[in-house]
């Protein structure tokens, strides 16, 4: 085998690499605040004492994890393409409802976890229930959700690259351009495995050292 490698051609287009890197930034963070938001919401839901509430929120989980995640984003820019959204806000949209019915069960069972005494004794005080969920619930459940929060937001990244089938100038698909005008396929993948890889590391420590500080009470809280 006399492969050369020439990462010169590589070079000479990272003007795309980079216009790639920065897409891939902006979808998976819109997606990750959209999933969080949603599976929070979902998962706190769930969490509930009315039933209507917990059926509502096992309803969406089972029935949006059940669906591909391709199927997703083809739904959003194909069976409603009357609705003329962007590609980038269908794969937002896509990765966000898929990855949030992921998130929902992960905050359920977080808030499962954390003794109902808490939280009734938290009202006790004075606190209105918004209150306690986000001074005394919530940060415990940070804590203890942490590492699957970590690895669903790795998954969201890494599922982010299917957005190049509906045209999404992401990384991947900055990577297939590349590759068919230079064929030097195993350069640009190297490259586009590394910018992944730091990229989801770098994700996953931030927010497992986001869990490992949630623990603060706010100032005057202890006092109330």
């Amino acid at each position: 085998m006399n492969y050369q490698l020439d990462w010169g051609p590589i070079w000479e287009n990272r003007g795309l690499i980079v216009e790639g890197f920065v897409t891939t930034l902006a979808l998976s963070a819109a997606a990750l605040i959209g999933a969080l938001v949603l599976g929070g919401l979902v998962g706190t839901a769930g969490a509930a004492q009315k039933r209507a509430l917990r059926v509502s929120a096992a309803a969406y989980v089972e029935s949006m994890r059940n669906v591909p995640l391709l199927i997703h984003m083809y739904f959003w820019y194909m069976a409603l393409a009357s609705l003329k959204l962007p590609a980038f806000a269908c794969a937002v949209l896509g990765l966000a409802i898929y990855s949030a019915a992921y998130v929902a069960e992960v905050v359920r069972a977080g808030i499962g976890s954390v003794a109902f005494g808490q939280l009734q004794a938290a009202l006790a005080v004075g606190l209105t229930r918004f209150q306690a969920l986000r001074y005394v619930v919530y940060p415990q459940v940070l804590r203890i959700v942490a590492p699957s929060l970590a690895s669903l937001m790795s998954q969201l990244i890494k599922d982010s690259s299917l957005a190049s089938v509906i045209a999404v100038a992401d990384l991947t698909y900055q990577a297939g351009a590349i590759e068919g005008q230079t064929f030097r396929t195993f350069e640009i993948y190297i490259t586009i495995l590394l910018l992944y890889l730091m990229l989801v590391t770098i994700v996953s420590r931030v927010v497992m050292s986001l869990g490992g500080g949630a623990g603060a009470v706010p100032t005057g809280l202890s006092d109330a």
